[in-house]
């Protein structure tokens, strides 16, 4: 009956992670779309949500298999939504120069057999080259790492949203990399992205090769139409010396590196105003949207509020998009202004998208029939034109209400007059007269009531103010440090078993949570500058905020270079703790 009623719960278990999985997907992808003669690059085949069978790759004609397949199961839960990963993975070499193709490949899931895309690589020839001293290379190495600002699109309209990578490029060894300047961002409203694929990739530029990774990306939202500059930004990039990679590093060992400055160029991007002619419907709304409304109660009365529902989501900024007009008759329908229940922004796939939710109080004032159609409209770029959304189209019955004596001041009024008419007309008996109002024991009792009710008042604010006299964030702040020990260990784990990656992701996320429930950064303003002036405003010393900074380097760039060592590990982890205690013993 146990072993029964087990496998009944896996089963339930089972059904409920299936249900809560995307659509399953079988894509192919690689690490590079041009490679130079002699390089090698990777090629990942990628089952998504599903557990697949008989995987057959291409042939790959072109190309030499050096090392795969390599097989690897990745499961992820984000917002109760499971996802899982199965990919076969290849390490490739050319064999000849020219454009070529890697075929389908196909997999059994689900009952069926799914197939890729084919992918196109193209070979180029390497750049012929003399051979050059030690010096004339240490000359070339501003041609050797550079960084470039690349914005997705060079001309939008007023609030489409332009994402901006900044990539460095590289044909060393980096050690690690610290922001001096940020750029400039007038007239646009930004926001930074941290969820983005920065997997590292091959590209070709002039004949050479070289490795490429997203540092940064962030959302810009133009806000006024004309050629608006994003300035360069500076950095400092630590190169590693020929040579050091390979020699085995002790744990007091400090490798020799060369510094150098490396800028964007500054970048142009031309915004345009939105054209003319946009539907009465249209209240701001540029990107790419979708609309959901609902009215859940049709049948009324003239005494009973409509209550409509209207979500809107997209890519462009909802916080400049205002509830569209209804355009309903006002002899049959008074409305009140929209209400705001829901604004929030989220990450997906690497750009920001954005929700808006309105509640709309509709009082119909006629018995009949109605109808009432609501509708969004937004200006979307891909197409260049106005798109109207426009929901079901929901009859409205309307029945006669009681008469309500409150609907209006003024009927109100009229009300009251009335009954004092009647009452002067029809009581004409004589009485004898009291004394006056103000005299007696009831007046003054309405006199001191309201202080009584004041001073209650009062007390009980207090009474909740001191039970409850630390808000969530002052919660967080006091307790920021004792959540960062709590990561590290989670850190300490990984460096321990030797898992680099998983080690210096665990101390980055330490030391940005520790910030932002410290100094209370809500977790779409953290940014490296934001702590950085947090801390400076703070009049925390100089050096701690320098090795706050340059730990984080550290660990992005132990993330995009593969670093394994674990002598550099333990000395970060010490560093992180270090700095972590020096910070609260300034700030309290």
């Amino acid at each position: 009956m146990f072993k029964q009623l087990l496998i009944l719960i896996q089963f339930i278990g089972l059904s409920a992670v299936l249900s809560a999985q995307g659509p399953i997907n079988f894509s192919a992808s690689t690490d590079a779309r041009q490679v130079i003669l002699g390089e090698t690059f990777e090629v990942y085949f990628t089952l998504t949500n599903a557990n697949g069978t008989e995987f057959t790759p291409p042939d790959f004609n072109y190309f030499k298999i050096l090392s795969g397949p390599s097989r690897s199961i990745s499961t992820s839960n984000v917002n109760g939504r499971w996802s899982k990963e199965e990919t076969y993975s290849f390490t490739l070499q050319p064999k000849t120069t020219g454009k070529f193709p890697i075929k389908t490949s196909t997999i059994k899931a689900d009952g069926r057999t799914l197939k890729t895309s084919s992918i196109v690589i193209e070979v180029l020839k390497r750049k012929n080259s003399t051979a050059l001293t030690q010096s004339e290379l240490d000359a070339q190495i501003g041609k050797q790492v550079f960084i470039r600002a690349v914005p997705s699109v060079e001309s939008a309209k007023v609030g489409e949203q332009i994402t901006l990578d900044y990539i460095v490029y590289t044909q060393r060894d980096i050690e690690n990399y610290n922001i001096l300047t940020e750029s400039e961002y007038d007239g646009f409203f930004l926001q930074e992205i941290r969820r983005y694929n920065n997997r590292s990739m091959k590209e070709v530029i002039d004949g050479e090769q070289y490795v490429t990774k997203v540092l940064r990306r962030v959302a810009l939202y133009p806000q006024q139409a004309g050629l608006l500059t994003v300035d360069p930004m500076e950095m400092e990039i630590a190169i590693l010396m020929e040579g050091e990679k390979k020699k085995r590093r002790s744990f007091f060992y400090t490798p020799a590196v060369t510094r150098i400055k490396v800028f964007t160029d500054p970048l142009k991007i031309s915004v345009g105003s939105l054209p003319d002619g946009a539907p009465m419907s249209f209240s701001g709304a540029v990107g790419s949207y979708k609309m959901r409304a609902d009215i859940p109660r049709a049948n009324v009365s003239t005494d009973d509020a409509i209550s409509l529902r209207m979500e809107i989501t997209g890519n462009g900024d909802v916080k400049q998009v205002q509830a569209p007009d209804l355009n309903l008759p006002t002899e049959i329908f008074e409305i009140y202004e929209p209400k705001v229940l829901d604004e929030s922004v989220f990450e997906t796939a690497g750009i920001i998208n954005g929700k808006k939710i309105w509640e709309y109080l509709i009082i119909p004032k006629k018995v009949g029939q109605f109808q009432i159609q609501p509708a969004f409209t937004f200006y979307d770029v891909d197409s260049s034109a106005y798109v109207t959304l426009k929901g079901n189209n929901y009859p409205i019955y309307v029945r006669k209400g009681q008469a309500r004596q409150s609907s209006s001041i003024v009927q109100k009024e009229e009300e009251l007059a009335e009954q004092n008419i009647r009452s002067i007309k029809m009581d004409t008996k004589l009485r004898k007269a009291k004394g006056p109002f103000y005299s007696s024991g009831i007046f003054y009792t309405f006199l001191i009531l309201p202080l009584f009710l004041l001073g209650g008042v009062v007390v009980y604010q207090q009474a909740q103010n001191k039970k409850a006299n630390i808000d969530i964030n002052v919660l967080k702040s006091q307790r920021a440090r004792a959540q960062a020990k709590k990561r590290m260990t989670t850190a300490e784990e990984y460096m321990n078993n030797n898992k680099a990656s998983g080690f210096y992701d665990e101390v980055s996320k330490s030391l940005f949570g520790y910030i932002c429930d410290k100094l209370q950064i809500p977790l779409a303003e953290l940014t490296k500058a934001n702590v950085k002036d947090k801390l400076t405003a703070l009049n925390v010393n100089a050096s701690h905020i320098d090795r706050f900074m340059q730990i984080i380097n550290t660990c992005e760039m132990a993330l995009f270079a593969g670093k394994d060592n674990s002598a550099a590990m333990k000395q970060t982890y010490k560093d992180a703790l270090e700095v972590v205690t020096d910070i609260e013993s300034e700030i309290g």
